[in-house]
C-alpha cells in the first residue's frame, strides 16, 4: 500500500468558475493526479495544430515548497490527439491555472475537438509521494497567501 503525505492546498474559486463533481478530485485512492475542469461560458474550439490555454477558474497555493505539475489526460491524448503544455505550475504562482492545451491532430484529418464547459482537460498531481488535501478559502483569504511572483505568470520570470 502506498503511504502519501497530505499537504494542504489552499484554493479559491472565481467567478467563471464551473461546478463539476470532479474538479479538485482525485478519481480513486490510488491516482496520482486529481482532475481539473475548463471553466468556459461555451464551449470552444481547439482546430488541428492550435494551441489554446483554458481558464479554469480556480486559484491554488500548496504549502511551500511544493509545485504543480499539469498532465495529459490519457484519454484525451489516446482517443483526441489533445494534450497538455507547459506543466509545472511554481509554488509561487498565485494567479488562476490557466491549462494549455494543443491539439495534435494534422489538418488533414480535420479533428476539430471541442472543449465543453466543465469539462475535465488535465491531471495534475504534487511530487510524490504528496498528494494534495484541499481547502477552499475565500478570495481575501487567498489574497493574503501573495507572494512576490503573486499573479504573474507564462514567460513573466524571462522568456
Amino acid at each position: 500500500m502506498i503511504e502519501y503525505i497530505f499537504s494542504k492546498v489552499k484554493f479559491t474559486k472565481l467567478s467563471h468558475y464551473v461546478e463539476n463533481e470532479a474538479n479538485l478530485k482525485y478519481a480513486t485512492s490510488g491516482a496520482a493526479c486529481f482532475d481539473i475542469c475548463a471553466a468556459i461560458a461555451e464551449p470552444v474550439e481547439l482546430q488541428c495544430g492550435e494551441q489554446k490555454g483554458i481558464p479554469t477558474g480556480v486559484k491554488l497555493a500548496a504549502e511551500h515548497p511544493l509545485w504543480f505539475r499539469v498532465n495529459s489526460r490519457s484519454g484525451l491524448a489516446i482517443k483526441h490527439g489533445i494534450i497538455t503544455i507547459a506543466g509545472i505550475i511554481d509554488t509561487d504562482y498565485r494567479g488562476e491555472l490557466i491549462i494549455g492545451l494543443l491539439n495534435t491532430n494534422a489538418e488533414s484529418s480535420g479533428k476539430t475537438y471541442i472543449i465543453n464547459p466543465g469539462d475535465k482537460i488535465a491531471q495534475i498531481e504534487l511530487p510524490f509521494p504528496y498528494r494534495a488535501e484541499f481547502e477552499e478559502v475565500s478570495e481575501d483569504e487567498f489574497a493574503a497567501l501573495l507572494t512576490e511572483r503573486g499573479e504573474n505568470g507564462f514567460g513573466s520570470t524571462g522568456i
